[in-house]
């Protein structure tokens, strides 16, 4: 008897490929440690530098760093298109490398202990946080789009952005309290064990079947892997160049760019009718900003990937626009509104939902367009698209504020979401 169970093959240990819980709980996982460093950085770092004297000039460096990497996502994109371990899959060593930045990044940030007068050297860990989060954010779009069916593509993108805003909200709770009560270095520690045991649980699962688990572990490339990779940026550019001019990209790429400027807009003219209208003080605005985050990203987690799944991305983006557009077409006529502070809160915790949910169906859409061949690069550019989105805003807010001030904002909302609504009509991706 003995015998014969020691004679038994081992067991075949999971793949991502094959296992859709484990693509789904591992997404979602990877996603919550990309949230921890900025819960960290945006929130409780600030409030410990602000509360021991640290200047806004110095603040405003450090949360600069954590911002500079993720600029960087296509040069990233590039170089994992082109240098990969197939042995261990496509994806996966650079996802195991963003991981393990991170939680020495933690680590070395723990046993440094800088003092709040050391702000240069904080910011030179919160770059290398940064930077480690926006490489395992790039490889694991690329693993999206490489590993899930086209029926999984929503959903999972719903449960990628809620499980960054929970990430966020844990590593920004958690933190924030234990730096308070016990220290920087009892933080760090602790962000890095939760980003250490998600490592481990990479370590123990494949992309696909028979690939290795470590460099000296037993295994080999899948031939799908072999067939697909270029091995040359040559190859990888043109293919780019190529799907980035097909018809339906040239169509959804105004609309993905118009939808983000509105939304950029909003966080420019909310915290002016917070303070200019309604006299709240800063901390007002945080308060409910952050509780309005928490609960999109939740209802990310939990309902806008089905809802996207159920009723098509492309629908649901159009459906985001026409809402956000038709709020500030009302907020513009009905400006009486505005000295009572439930409407702004509405507006808040509306516009914030509606951000999650145009991310969800945003993400999907870009996905449905991506090659395989050159997932990460393009995926890259996409998110870099919706980012020159939030710049394009930022910049427009002067020259609006000139041009008539919240109003004016409001109106160019308002023309934005059209804009986004009728492109992404044209486009037909998906449904």
């Amino acid at each position: 008897m003995t015998e014969a169970v020691l004679a038994r093959p081992a067991l075949p240990l999971p793949a991502l490929s094959e296992h859709r819980n484990l693509r789904f709980a591992t997404i979602i996982l990877l996603y919550f440690a990309q949230g921890l460093p900025f819960g960290l950085v945006d929130f409780a770092l600030p409030a410990w530098l602000a509360q021991n004297g640290a200047s806004a000039g110095a603040i405003g460096g450090v949360l600069a760093m954590i911002a500079l990497p993720w600029t960087l996502k296509l040069p990233y994109g590039l170089a994992m298109d082109r240098y990969v371990f197939l042995a261990m899959g496509r994806r996966r060593p650079w996802i195991i490398a963003g991981q393990l930045g991170l939680a020495l990044s933690f680590v070395a940030l723990a046993l440094a202990n800088p003092g709040v007068s050391e702000t240069g050297l904080i910011a030179g860990f919160v770059f290398a946080l940064g930077l480690s989060s926006a490489v395992q954010d790039v490889a694991v779009d690329g693993l999206a789009v490489d590993i899930l069916p086209p029926d999984e593509i929503e959903r999972v993108n719903g449960y990628m952005f809620g499980a960054q805003a929970i990430g966020i909200a844990v590593g920004a709770a958690l933190s924030g309290y234990l730096i308070a009560w016990f220290g920087l270095p009892a933080a760090m520690l602790t962000l890095a064990s939760a980003v250490v045991a998600i490592l481990v649980m990479v370590l123990f699962v494949r992309e696909r079947p028979g690939e290795r688990l470590l460099p000296w572990s037993a295994g080999e490339a899948s031939q799908r892997n072999l067939d697909l990779h270029l091995g040359a940026f040559g190859p990888i550019v043109r293919n780019l160049f190529l799907a980035m001019f097909t018809r339906q990209t040239l169509l959804l790429v105004p609309a993905l760019i118009a939808i983000v400027v509105s939304w950029g807009i909003f966080l420019g003219l909310a915290p002016l009718l917070a303070t200019q209208v309604l006299g709240w003080e800063k901390a007002v605005y945080s308060g409910w900003t952050g509780q309005a985050s928490l609960v999109a990203g939740l209802a990310g987690a939990l309902l806008f990937g089905g809802i996207a799944a159920r009723w098509g991305a492309r629908r649901i983006f159009v459906i985001c626009a026409v809402i956000a557009g038709g709020l500030a077409a009302a907020a513009y006529f009905l400006q009486g509104l505005w000295a009572n502070p439930a409407f702004l809160v509405a507006l808040i915790f509306i516009y914030t939902a509606l951000a999650v949910l145009r991310g969800v169906v945003s993400g999907s859409l870009a996905m449905r367009l991506c090659l395989p061949v050159i997932a990460a690069t393009q995926f890259a550019v996409f998110m870099a698209l919706l980012n020159l989105g939030r710049t394009l805003a930022a910049f427009s807010l002067g020259w609006l504020d000139g041009l008539g001030g919240l109003p004016a904002m409001f109106a160019a909302m308002v023309i934005c979401n059209l804009v986004a609504a009728g492109f992404a009509l044209a486009a037909k991706v998906g449904r």
